[in-house]
């Protein structure tokens, strides 16, 4: 009794001794497998506040339904930044169309446990325009910018460097650019509208120029021409009358 009683104590401690290993393996094997994703975003000059910024990280599940994991955190933005940042402050290229990108700094964002898989990268920003990326992490150990594997949303065959570095595509405006039917720039390229001023112009300014006597013989002049025309009219009537 006592060596079975023995042989019944080694065997259990046998068992823990091996469901301990069991476990340990498949902790040293989730923390391999899992990653920590790191990247940084280069934003534009005045157009926004990058601690507003947000980028998203999904997950596709591999099976049939295809349920998406996401995961989403902010830049991270030093207080120093602010000392300097200028809000809603507005840059117009050579043309005057839109605004000019024009780079104000580079600012970090991590995603921690990542599993092994594809997942998509987007960067949200109002205002801001960022391309999609795909993010293909391989399991097992190793180093991590072998196992990490960065390529463009729309096209995979356009690789990038991990730690993945992000520029924005552009700017966008979410309100319609004002009229320009009724400037002065527009009025003054229409002959019609320059002849229309001009005239305008000469009814005001031109009373004021003349000489007030010269002015009382030009209306005195223009009355007299007005009456023989008047008188001519009249002649002609009465002759047609006659002559009937």
């Amino acid at each position: 009794m006592k060596a079975l009683a023995s042989t019944l104590c080694l065997a259990a401690a046998s068992a823990l001794v091996l469901i301990a290993l069991a476990v340990g393996s498949a902790a040293a094997t989730t923390a391999e497998v899992a990653t920590t994703f790191r990247g940084s975003v280069f934003m534009v000059d005045g157009v926004v506040d990058p601690a507003t910024v947000k980028v998203t990280l999904a997950e596709r599940g591999a099976g049939a339904s295809g349920d998406v994991a996401m995961k989403s955190t902010y830049l991270q933005v030093p207080q120093k930044f602010y000392k300097t940042f200028q809000p809603g402050k507005q840059y117009r290229s050579a043309n005057g169309q839109g605004r000019q990108v024009r780079p104000q700094g580079e600012f970090n964002f991590e995603f921690h446990n990542v599993p092994a898989g594809t997942h998509t990268l987007d960067v949200v920003a109002v205002g801001v325009i960022f391309q999609q990326y795909r993010i293909d992490v391989s399991e097992g150990g190793g180093d991590l910018e072998e196992r990490v594997r960065v390529s463009s949303n729309q096209d995979p065959n356009k690789m990038f460097r991990y730690p993945l570095k992000v520029k924005p595509a552009g700017t966008v405006s979410y309100f319609d650019q004002r009229s320009n039917f009724f400037s002065l720039s527009t009025l003054m390229k229409n002959p019609m509208y320059v002849i229309m001023g001009v005239t305008a112009l000469a009814a005001v300014f031109l009373p004021r120029m003349l000489d007030k006597d010269a002015l009382e013989e030009m209306q005195r002049e223009m009355a007299r021409m007005q009456d023989q025309r008047s008188g001519e009219g009249g002649g002609s009537g009465r002759q047609a009358q006659v002559t009937r």
